[in-house]
């Protein structure tokens, strides 16, 4: 079984279950996260927001809620979510995150650049928030801010074999060549098998 076949089951199944018991929070909280799974965003945006006014302070469906708005390109109506999440767990890292991306995508670079560096300052143990920033800094080309924050979730996470591909990627645009083909054999230690580094490096070597 297909994991969308899957997905389409369980979706089946909750609402056999919500006939029993239409106003269960919990069943329909579920049920919007298996739209927001398939793409249905629209269908999951309202369904979650039936669970939200079941239960408006639990943090996980305000938090699915706003992942449904984000992906539908609903980003202010997202920001709102994530900071009603906020406002009940302000260290909620995955909420920020996603708060970070919508005003990125909302056009607001300096905001998103303040909450991703924000993360790492509450975060420090945590190399994905180092990781995450490197990726707003590459997208905003800061090249050389955004390898030494891939070094410092190198550092926390030695095997974050991610990081390793993209300075070796930022080494190999800039023609360094050897120091590129360096972190990109790096990275293959820690994931001898990933299919990024494996053609990144067989560019480099071009």
């Amino acid at each position: 079984m297909s994991s969308e076949a899957f997905i389409i089951e369980q979706i089946n199944q909750i609402n056999e279950q919500l006939q029993e018991n239409p106003d269960d929070a919990e069943l329909i909280h579920d049920l919007g996260v298996g739209y927001l799974l398939l793409g249905r965003y629209e269908e999951a945006i309202e369904v979650l927001n039936k669970a939200v006014k079941l239960s408006p302070a639990n943090k996980t469906y305000l938090y699915n809620l706003g992942n449904a708005l984000a992906e539908a390109e609903e980003y202010h109506k997202a920001i709102e979510m994530f900071y009603h999440v906020l406002d009940i767990d302000a260290a909620h890292i995955p909420a920020l995150n996603n708060l970070a991306d919508c005003y990125e995508k909302a056009g607001d670079a300096e905001k998103a650049f303040e909450i991703f560096d924000y993360i790492t300052r509450i975060a420090p143990d945590n190399a994905l928030s180092f990781f995450n920033l490197g990726n707003f800094l590459l997208r905003s080309n800061r090249h050389i801010e955004a390898v030494k924050c891939y070094a410092l979730a190198i550092d926390t996470e030695p095997g974050f074999t991610d990081a390793y591909h993209n300075i070796a990627w930022v080494l190999s645009e800039a023609n360094a060549v050897e120091e590129a083909e360096e972190y990109a054999l790096k990275g293959l230690e820690t994931d001898p098998e990933n299919e990024g580094l494996i053609e990144l490096l067989r560019k480099i070597r071009d």
